[in-house]
Parts: C-alpha cells; structure tokens; sequence
C-alpha cells in the first residue's frame, strides 16, 4: 500500500474515531439528561403504603402528589383500582403519572379482611335438665357468619364432659369457624337430675295480661302487675324450679322423655297487653330477665308472631279469628261454627305459627267435634283450666292450668306449684 493510501485510511480512521466519541456523548448527555429528569419527575404516596380495612366499610382513598421539579403535576395523575369491598383479598390502588418522555407510577395495598366472629345460636334451651340414666337429644343450633354465610353444618360439638349415669352439671360445647380463622364458641349447659316419683304432676300456670301502672289501663281480675310476675318468677328461681318448653312438656306427656321433679310449664294466652313488643313489653322482657321459658297461645288473625319473638318464648296457636264469645249454649266461637270452618281457621293459625305442637281452646270451651277438629289438623295437645296440676293420665286434649289472677298471692302461687 503507496503511503498517500496509509495516509488516507489513518485519515479516515480519526474521523470515524471522533465521530464515535462525538456521537457516544451526545447520547451519553441525551441519558444522563433523561435520568435526571426522571429522578426529577417523583410520585408520592398520601398515607399509607398498605391499608387493612374491613369488608363492605367505606374506603375515602388519599390519593397521591406529583411533581417535576418545581412544577406541581399532581392534578395529572390518572388512578386506577381494583378494590371490591364485598369480598376479602388483596387489592390496589395505582396512581400514574406521564409527563413529556418521561412516565412513573406506585401502588397502594389494601387488605379487606372479615375479622367478626360467626355466631351461634341454640335450638331450645341452653340449660337443659335430664333425669339420670336417660339419653342425651341433642335440641340442635344454627350458625351464620356475616361473610360466609350459613355455616350451621361446620359446627363441631363436643360433648366428652357429658356423663349421663351421674348427678352433676355438664358442658355440651359448639364450636365453629369461618373462612378466615374467626371463632365462635357456645355452651348448652346439661343438668343431670334423680328421676322423679312415679307419679310426677306438673303445674301449669295460666296468664293472659301484664301491666306496671294503672295508667296502662288493664283493669281484668286476668291482669297481673308486673312486679309481682317477677316476685313469681323470683320464687320459682328461688326453689329450683325448672320451667319447660311446650316441646318439652308435650314430649313427657307422650312417655318420650323424663323431666326434673320441680317442674312447671307456663302458658300465657292471647297476646293481649304488656305481652308484645308493641303493647307494652313486660312479658318477655321478664322471661328474658330470669332466663325463663314461656308459652304463648297467640290469637294469630288479630298480632304478627313477629311481635311475640323471643329465645324464651314459643308461640303456640289460640286460634286465628275464633277467639269470640257466642251464646250456642257454649261461650267460645269455636263451638258455634260449621267443622269446616273450623278445620279452615285451624290451618290459618298453625300456618301463621308454624307449629302443631299444641294448641288452647279459648274461655277454656270444648266440645267433642272441636277437639275432633283440633287432632284432625295435627295438634299434639290441647289446654284448658280446671285448677289441678297435669299427669301424664290426664287426656292429652283437655291438659288442667292454674289461672293466675291480680289478686293471687305468693302463698297462693307457691301452694299452687309445690
């Protein structure tokens, strides 16, 4: 090679050289001028970087700020989120921001959880008695949970504490748990009792209305002041008494079940006042109060059952619209219409209560074709009065009731229970 040659290639060599260099610093200014910027172009979080909030609670979002230097882009932020308050999950918040070449966004966390308990309710009582060497029946429960649901069938129980063979109190224990972890624990408490005599009587006492002061306008002999419902209650509670359910009662009359000797079944009939949630609450806040169970025989075409709803009180039928007194040589309606619009008014109440179990002829009146009809619709048992105590002789359709009245002392009422 003729050395003009070498000449023009060592040349041409140079000017590639520091055209490269050249173009290598443009390009390195262009980047270093783009990270700079973009380390000036910052997006902040407003609070905090992770939330935990509870499901179907309101969320207010803070939102976020933006900038480029000095110059204040927060309004051009564009944020986006995926959060569902409905159901538990991990969720995000994204704020982006585009300014010029350049683009930065960030994320918030939020966590909805469900941190309440289930709940569990027991069917029947949650102090139940039973006279040794008997078999435990189990009277049932519900579970819900806010989130999940029903949960009824994921209820475990426990009752290794139970010995039926020995007096003594037991623990039965449900116990249940949701989706996320929350537990809920209940106990039904189980008193194992010596059998009773042979031949066990059991009172059951009859009230009809409850009223505090005689601003309440309850002036019947049947109106009994609430304070001394109480100091009833109070002795009942005082002497060890235990007050049945209507299924309980009903299940010792057939031979089902045993029941503690100090027995005794209350049964208030109509609905009238001081015994609903909206005429005056005496009856069931008082049951409530002692813990003590009661049985209502609820004119059911004249107050709502929903009126009457209570852990400690069941409802039970007075007829729907018969509750009438009539001069057919009988006092109640019930003996003075056709059978079948009898059979017809039956249904009407058994459908409002949703119960056969037991049924109380009104003015305590009967006749062979109304206690027809009332086993005809599927009734177990039927109430009147008679002042005497029940045994399991006595007709399964004409079951005795003491009647309280105003004027029925404590000595009276203890001499009525004992």
């Amino acid at each position: 090679m003729s050395k003009i040659k070498k000449r023009v290639v060592k040349k041409s060599v140079i000017i590639i050289s520091i055209t490269l260099a050249l173009i290598f610093m443009v390009i390195g200014i262009i980047a270093f001028k783009i990270i700079d910027n973009n380390k000036s172009l910052k997006i902040e979080l407003i609070g905090d970087k992770e939330i935990t909030i509870k499901y179907n609670s309101k969320y207010q979002d803070k939102g976020a700020t933006a900038k480029y230097k000095k110059e204040n882009l927060t309004k051009k932020i564009k944020v986006k989120n995926n959060l569902d308050l409905k159901h538990i999950g991990k969720y995000y918040y994204t704020y982006k921001i585009k300014y010029k070449t350049m683009t930065k966004e960030i994320k918030r966390t939020i966590n909805v959880i469900d941190d309440d308990k289930p709940e569990i309710k027991l069917k029947g009582r949650d102090d139940l008695a039973i006279v040794i060497g008997s078999k435990y029946r189990e009277l049932g429960f519900t579970a819900k949970d806010a989130y999940d649901g029903d949960l009824t069938n994921k209820v475990e129980i426990n009752t290794s504490e139970l010995n039926l063979n020995n007096v003594g109190t037991y623990n039965v224990k449900y116990k249940v748990k949701d989706s996320s972890g929350n537990e809920a624990e209940i106990i039904r408490q189980v008193k194992v009792v010596d059998k009773p005599s042979l031949n066990q009587k059991i009172p059951v006492l009859n009230y009809h209305f409850f009223y505090k002061d005689k601003n309440d306008h309850c002036n019947e002999q049947l109106c009994l002041r609430v304070d001394r419902f109480k100091e009833q209650l109070e002795y009942l509670k005082n002497e060890g008494f235990y007050t049945l359910t209507i299924q309980e009662f009903v299940s010792w009359m057939y031979g089902e079940i045993e029941l503690p000797e100090k027995s005794v079944l209350l049964t208030i009939d109509d609905g009238g006042i001081g015994t609903s949630k909206e005429s005056g609450n005496y009856l069931i806040s008082t049951l409530e109060e002692y813990k003590m169970h009661g049985t209502l025989f609820l004119i059911t075409g004249w107050w709502p059952v929903s009126n009457y709803e209570s852990d400690y009180l069941d409802i039970q039928s007075h007829t729907h619209e018969l509750h009438y007194e009539q001069n057919c040589g009988h006092r109640s309606k019930v003996n003075c219409i056709p059978y079948e619009d009898l059979i017809k008014d039956l249904k009407l109440s058994i459908q409002a209560v949703g119960d056969t179990t037991s049924f109380c002829f009104p003015f305590y009146d009967y006749t062979d074709s109304s206690i027809k009809a009332v086993q005809e619709v599927g009734f177990k048992a039927a109430f009147i009065g008679e002042y005497r105590k029940a045994s399991r002789n006595d007709d399964k359709y004409k079951i005795p009731r003491f009647p309280i009245y105003d004027s029925t002392s404590l000595t009276e009422f203890a001499n009525l229970v004992n």
